[in-house]
């Protein structure tokens, strides 16, 4: 088991030094990309400054400058799951109609470890150093303190975003098994990434019901941030997130391989 980890481990690196090679061979496309991310942060940002014109207002009892900061805390654990689960999007109809899981299935690696690492999109990695520096305007306003146990406590809560965005879009990317259409359930299931950028109280209780238990997009920026802002109120959900993100990449996964024992193959 040790062995086959690191063997996965070495090929994901060789993966990612062929991906950049291939990437640095179009360096205007690469440009592009990168600016594309950045104009879209700014865009939200926009919004979020509109929305907060006046300086009285609040939502929820929630001010602009803590929105701000969940906003931020939650480009990091995105865009690592832009960056290294994209072709998850292409399961169904790259992989299962177009019959390319064939060939997945003729090497002796895990086949979701071959389908992450055929695509990785760096160009979503930019993002972070917006979210970097809402995290530093919001904290200065909100005059937060850091220590080196919060910084390594933020960096495992946006691993653990990552993988629970991860195990919630593995799951639904399975299902192309059982009904391999080409758009299914991935398209509106994207949308409500949205929802998780935001405080969950701001919603109606069946909404935020969703979010924190069938799809725990709030685990993945709200309570994590929570824990920063010093809020009390919500410390008993920050203790579950390491534990929704095992859950949810552990539940994606099986409901993975289950898929791949149902896969027939195109024929073609």
């Amino acid at each position: 088991m040790i062995r086959r980890f690191f063997l996965h481990l070495d090929l994901a690196f060789a993966y990612l030094a062929q991906f950049m090679k291939t990437r640095m061979e179009y360096k205007a496309d690469l440009i592009l990309g990168l600016v594309t991310g950045l104009l879209f942060q700014l865009i939200t940002l926009v919004f979020i400054d509109v929305l907060f014109a006046k300086q009285s207002i609040t939502i929820n009892f929630w001010t602009k400058e803590q929105i701000l900061f969940i906003y931020g805390f939650s480009i990091f654990p995105l865009n690592l799951f832009f960056a290294f689960f994209p072709n998850l999007y292409n399961v169904g109809s790259l992989y299962i109609i177009e019959g390319n899981f064939d060939r997945i299935l003729l090497r002796p690696l895990n086949s979701l470890f071959q389908v992450l690492m055929e695509k990785v999109d760096i160009e979503s990695l930019i993002g972070m150093f917006v979210g970097g520096a809402i995290i530093c305007y919001a904290s200065g306003e909100l005059q937060l303190e850091w220590t080196i146990l919060r910084l390594i406590i933020f960096l495992l809560m946006i691993v653990c975003g990552m993988f629970i965005y991860g195990g919630v879009f593995t799951a639904v990317a399975a299902f192309s098994f059982w009904w391999p259409d080409r758009v299914g359930l991935m398209a509106p299931l994207f949308n409500m990434i949205t929802f998780g950028k935001y405080p969950v109280t701001i919603y109606n209780r069946l909404l935020q019901y969703i979010l924190m238990w069938i799809i725990p997009f709030a685990f993945v920026a709200f309570f994590p941030s929570t824990y920063f802002l010093n809020s009390t109120e919500f410390r008993n959900y920050v203790v579950l997130i390491p534990i929704v993100a095992l859950g949810s990449m552990t539940v994606g996964m099986i409901i993975w391989n289950l898929g791949t024992h149902h896969y027939e193959s195109t024929g073609s």
